[in-house]
């Protein structure tokens, strides 16, 4: 049996390509995905391994702070410390370093870079254990100097002797570019700017903080090992304040950092891959299914004389063995050239890995070859099983009958499945969001069990208008799809999955568009609203709100900041990481619509804060409870509740700027709001603050409606990407339809060939096939625009805590998305129909 399976796999070597083909495309996407990471990965390792091989030790504060969003925020220490640790036996150099937002406007006037990466401000000097190789130029070496990194010089057309203004949390100056530096010799570091500068003038302007660092890198003389060096200057601090590491800790630990940031993006781009490969299993298995049914005289055949039930079962999953293995080998190396044209773009734009080649590990082989394998094994086992129970006579014929649609099993499960979907769903939105994944499983499950049962009546519902319009090759189309309606309905539901997410992401982004509208419409009360250039990541100075304040055309103004800080256990456990809204009380209320549930504005000053419901209730806060905090500078101080609020958008805690500022944090702000004075027109405002806005050339002035159409933009690059990559899917799923048609143009042959002997043209034939495409492909969009709404109200229901308050559908993306569909399913339809009205006819409606 083993000879005759391979023999027939061998023989059939058009219907194994076919057969692959889905699965080839879901092992490229996650191949793709593995490689892209490894290479990245490998590109982590070896920048940081290079930038820190010369650093023997490194000494940082022992205090951090982890904020809402992105990494752990760290203390600082005095520059006194290198000194002290000079002069440690064995010790041969001790240098400061300092890094923190630096936005850096170019010649042009226009900012360098933003928009994505993040821009940032260090230390440079020519010592062995820095990371910066100076390419062009010399160091900085007085407070008006700065040194670029290569792809930033490259990025804003800044030579050696222009002039550039730098933007930090204090106010802009003006520095002369004395040099061009690279990282660890590499020509770009990523996607972050970077602005260099020296020691004293690193100090004061990034960090705000004259005679504070943040670490220490040391050099040792060769006498005392990295352990031995760690242990001597960890005896100079107290372990609970400064921190000393080794250099391959701080190593390993950078590396660490920054590939758990890179792997959450690994992560979500394995998410989509699995898409891809969930709505491929519809396609495999539909391959199989026509595959086996095709073949029903053969199987009976084979068991007419002799063979048993197991060993026809056997020649199927050899069959589907040999698929998985091409498909997933095929799918690794389209993942390769996938993975390589990223690397390639991203590296030739600036924002790749380094100069790195692609990485091409064992292991993401094995992991997309065990993936295509097991999945293609488990898409083929129903078919299998089902052609190994083939009677040895009563299959005996050309065309398998397919009586799905039909079936009480199946509209049993459609029927508990559309029941625990509604009890899951119910109980998810009103007790727990736990429920919602039975109710989801139910709701997909109960459509796909339903799809053969649904089929044949709309199949014939179209029928008479698809006649009306092309003749009788519309009305062969509608029975073609109405006669085998599981075939159709996995079809069609592969394409309906792919599209139902298109239209959850669509519907999700919807309503966050129209709930952010409305929350940033009743919490903005001003008129203008100044913000970082550079979008999300920027700084402004603390100044600039103050400034804004000091015009007559502006009645109030303040600036959002953000603070970090400790609350201190009251059972002597671990502390919790907590950030604040920073805020001036005296003009904030003018400015911000906030709803209390009890207290006021009227309180806030100092250390009386406010604080949100959420955290009130969790934490038993009521108006004069009290916590102790503490800072990144290991300062401490006692916070009392004087309101709590209901709006989410400004987080769980209010406080007055005054209480952080000697916290040992930079303050900045990352939002600033005015108000205008009364009987000032909209000409007299802008002017007015233009005089204040030509000092701070990172900042730009926005109304409000311009500042809130801005804000919900910022989220069309991230809907875009998904977009693009649930392309995927719909792609697989187009496949499918071409493979679909492909195995139904073989399994009619004969039927074809007698439509052409009475004298039916090659273009009707063709627009059968078409026909017969666009049927399946309403079906998918049926299904689709169906549960996209329903999955999508679900979400919208699920995250109204979250502030997700409006459920909201686009309906112009829903006519786009319906349309797209039924036109990949006429492109689908292109070759499979060419094919079927080339047939020959003698050779079609030969017996022998």
């Amino acid at each position: 049996m083993l000879r005759i399976a391979l023999k027939n796999v061998l023989a059939r070597k058009g219907r194994l390509v076919l057969s692959a083909l889905a699965v080839i495309a879901g092992c490229a996407f996650l191949s793709g995905v593995f490689v892209f990471s490894d290479t990245i990965n490998g590109s982590i390792d070896k920048l940081f391994a290079t930038a820190y091989s010369r650093t023997d030790a490194y000494v940082r504060s022992a205090v951090s702070i982890k904020g809402n969003f992105g990494p752990d925020q760290r203390g600082h220490v005095s520059d006194s410390v290198i000194a002290q640790i000079k002069a440690v036996p064995g010790v041969a150099e001790a240098n400061g370093s300092v890094q923190g937002t630096a936005i850096i406007t170019g010649p042009d006037g226009k900012v360098i870079g933003g928009g994505g990466p993040p821009q940032y401000g260090a230390v440079f000097a020519e010592n062995q254990t820095t990371p910066w190789r100076l390419k062009e130029g010399r160091a900085p070496n007085a407070a008006n100097e700065v040194v670029l990194e290569n792809h930033t010089a490259k990025l804003g057309n800044v030579a050696v002797g222009d002039t550039v203004t730098v933007s930090t949390s204090g106010e802009p100056r003006t520095f002369t570019v004395v040099g061009i530096v690279t990282l660890s010799g590499s020509e770009s570091t990523g996607g972050p700017t970077w602005a260099l500068f020296n020691l004293p003038t690193a100090e004061d302007f990034v960090l705000g903080q004259a005679g504070m660092i943040d670490s220490v890198s040391i050099r040792g003389d060769g006498t005392r090992t990295q352990a031995e060096l760690k242990a001597d200057i960890q005896k100079l601090f107290t372990p609970s304040q400064i921190q000393v590491m080794t250099g391959k800790e701080i190593t390993k630990e950078a590396q660490s950092n920054l590939a758990k940031q890179f792997n959450v993006f690994t992560l979500f781009l394995t998410v989509f891959a699995g898409i891809s490969i969930f709505v491929g299993c519809f396609v495999i298995y539909n391959v199989f299914k026509i595959s086996a049914a095709q073949r029903l005289r053969e199987n009976a055949l084979m068991r007419a004389i002799g063979a048993r039930s197991s060993q026809v079962t056997f020649a199927q999953f050899v069959e589907a063995l040999a698929v998985g293995i091409i498909g997933a080998v095929l799918g690794f190396i389209g993942g390769v050239g996938l993975a390589f044209v990223i690397h390639y773009a991203l590296t030739k734009s600036g924002n790749g890995p380094g100069d790195n080649s692609l990485v091409i590990s064992v292991s993401a082989f094995l992991k997309t070859f065990i993936v295509g394998l097991v999945v293609t094994l488990v898409c083929a086992t129903f078919p299998a099983l089902r052609a190994g129970r083939v009677p040895p006579l009563a299959a005996m014929r050309d065309v398998a009958i397919d009586r799905s649609g039909t079936s009480r099993r199946r509209t049993i499960t459609g029927i508990v499945c559309g029941v625990l979907a509604v009890v899951g769903i119910t109980l998810g939105l009103a007790v727990t969001a736990e429920w919602l994944v039975l109710g989801v499983l139910g709701l997909f499950i109960g459509a796909i069990a339903f799809g053969p049962v649904i089929v044949t009546p709309i199949a014939n519902l179209l029928t008479k208008p698809m006649g009306k319009i092309s003749g009788v090759t519309g009305e062969v189309a509608g029975r073609n799809a109405a006669r085998s309606p599981e075939r159709t309905a996995l079809t069609a539901a592969a394409l309906g999955i792919g599209l139902a997410l298109l239209v959850l992401v669509s519907t999700l982004a919807s309503s966050l568009q129209d709930s952010l509208r409305a929350t940033f419409s009743k919490a903005f009360v001003g008129d203008v609203a100044v913000s970082p250039e550079v979008g999300n990541g920027g700084v402004l100075p603390v100044t600039l709100a103050t400034d804004l304040g000091k015009l007559s055309e502006i009645k109030d103004s303040v600036g959002f900041g953000g603070g970090l800080f400790k609350i201190a256990p009251k059972d002597g456990g671990k502390s919790d990481d907590a950030a604040a809204l920073l805020l001036d009380p005296t003009t904030a209320p003018n400015l911000l619509n906030l709803h209390f549930v009890t207290g006021s504005w009227g309180d806030v000053t100092g250390t009386k804060i406010l604080v949100s419901k959420d955290i009130a209730n969790s934490k038993k806060y009521v108006i004069g409870s009290s916590f102790n905090v503490s800072f990144l500078n290991a300062k401490t101080a006692t916070f009392s509740v004087v309101g709590i609020f209901s709006d989410k958008i400004f987080g769980d805690y209010i406080a007055d700027r005054t209480a952080f500022a000697d916290s040992g944090q930079p303050q900045f702000d990352f939002q600033v709001a005015a108000l205008s004075a009364p009987g000032v027109s909209q000409t007299q405002l802008d002017a007015a603050i233009k005089t204040v806005m030509v000092n701070y050339p990172s900042a730009k002035a926005q109304t409000k409606k311009q500042f809130i159409d801005e804000s919900i933009s910022s989220f069309d690059g991230f809907i875009t990407l998904i977009y693009a990559l649930l392309f995927m899917s719909v792609f697989i799923a187009a496949l499918g339809i071409v493979l679909t048609l492909l195995l139904g143009v073989y399994e009619r042959r004969r039927e074809l060939g007698l439509m052409r002997a009475i004298g039916t043209t090659r273009s009707q034939i063709r627009g059968s096939i078409r026909w017969e495409a666009v049927v399946t492909a309403v079906l998918g969009v049926m299904m689709g625009l169906g549960l996209g709404l329903v999955l999508g109200w679900i979400v919208v229901k699920a995250l109204k805590d979250q502030g997700l308050t409006n459920f909201s559908v686009s309906p112009v993306s829903l006519i786009v998305f319906a349309i797209l569909a039924v036109i990949l399913a006429l492109l689908a339809a292109w070759f499979p129909s060419r094919r079927a009205a080339k047939a020959p006819i003698l050779e079609a409606i030969a017996t022998t």
